[in-house]
């Protein structure tokens, strides 16, 4: 093996406490070697049995490949716990013989079989591909599945998103990022704010999946309009569509709103959402309860439109209607009632059957429609 002057090593599965005493042995042309005790990560005085400046390590795989560089200003091999201290390391991985990431730190160690590498303080780790930065203060870089675990004040970014979290996870093979514990993502446009407890970034499907209960708003002027929770979740980062199921609520601030459902579609830009399944609609201003098999709601032209066994309850009169279908628009408290419809009220007593009706629940003014005739029905509040 020829060593060239820069002090620079390869390794391809070897030992690196070989390669490091064949230098010591050989003596090194140009290599300024220093017995200068270093801080340890684990902060523990240990002695070096060589230190070298400006050092370059490298690992390929048995095909020859690329896997990993650690370029050093100041390398010390610590023979008694067989690895290489880094000073200001700066680190490569390799994916499919081309450079992934990039990594940065004041610190770290090399340990002698390549597979592992610890780095502290000041935490850098540069996606190229994806241009997403990751910093923190700890890193543990396993070279060979290529799994990168950052912890302690963990940032992470790129053009979308913004997110912070206890500890981040980067598997390169899968080209996932993982976050753990007090989860907090950003989003540009539409403004959007995350929390959870574990959030999986996949990063190639634009993806963000939680497993774990969430909750997500949507902000416009720096005001919070709505608010979404969920035990599961999946955000599109394109399209910007959030599916969340089980015991799922979303609440609107204008008007005040909140909808219940086991599987809700939120489509973000176009303020619609979608609930395939049983869903209940409260209206909290008009006290109106709402519930059917399954329903969409469009916010900007504040529209409900419900079907399959539709009940909708006026709870201060205690007034009933129930039908095949149901569209309520929000801003007046009306609705348009289709197939089936029956309308009862405890005060004064009264029920009607029909094939449409149309009216106002809060007031109880309907209008029944069925066969030839018309019955309609107007109560006055007193």
């Amino acid at each position: 093996m020829k060593i060239p002057n820069n002090d620079y090593f390869y390794f391809q599965k070897s030992s690196i406490i070989l390669l490091i005493l064949v230098n010591l042995f050989i003596g090194i042309t140009g290599c300024n070697q220093e017995n200068i005790p270093e801080k340890s990560i684990s902060n523990e005085a240990i002695e070096s049995d060589l230190t070298l400046n400006d050092v370059t390590l490298e690992e390929a795989s048995e095909a020859g490949e690329m896997l990993w560089r650690v370029k050093s200003k100041r390398a010390s091999y610590v023979k008694n716990q067989e690895l290489v201290r880094v000073t200001k390391p700066e680190g490569e991985l390799f994916r499919d013989g081309r450079l992934a990431y990039k990594i940065t730190a004041l610190q770290g160690e090399v340990y002698q079989d390549g597979d592992k590498i610890l780095l502290i303080e000041e935490i850098e780790v540069y996606d190229i591909q994806n241009k997403i930065i990751i910093r923190g203060q700890q890193l543990e870089w396993l070279t060979e599945p290529g799994i990168i675990i950052v912890r302690n004040n963990i940032t992470g970014n790129n053009e979308q998103l913004q997110a912070s979290a206890q500890m981040a996870k980067v598997i390169s093979l899968e080209k996932r990022v993982e976050f753990y514990g007090q989860v907090v993502a950003m989003f540009k446009e539409p403004v959007v704010k995350i929390k959870t407890d574990q959030l999986f970034w996949e990063v190639d499907q634009k993806k963000l999946i939680a497993n774990k209960p969430i909750k997500i708003e949507e902000l416009k002027d720096k005001q919070v309009i709505g608010i979404a929770y969920g035990e599961e979740s999946e955000f599109n980062l394109e399209s910007k569509i959030a599916t969340m199921k089980k015991n799922v609520q979303l609440l609107r601030i204008d008007p005040k709103i909140q909808i219940s459902s086991d599987l809700m579609i939120w489509n973000m830009p176009q303020d619609l959402i979608d609930s395939p399944g049983p869903i209940r609609v409260l209206e909290q201003g008009e006290k109106v309860v709402l519930q059917a098999n399954k329903g969409q709601g469009n916010f900007q032209k504040n529209v409900f439109v419900l079907s399959g066994d539709v009940v909708g309850i006026g709870q201060e009169n205690q007034a009933q209607l129930n039908s095949d279908r149901l569209t309520w628009y929000l801003n007046n408290q009306t609705f348009e009632a289709e197939g089936n419809v029956f309308y009862r009220q405890v005060d004064p007593p009264f029920n009607v059957r029909g094939l449409r009706a149309v009216g106002q629940l809060k007031n109880d003014t309907v209008i029944i429609q069925g066969g030839n005739s018309n019955v309609v029905t107007e109560i006055i509040p007193q």
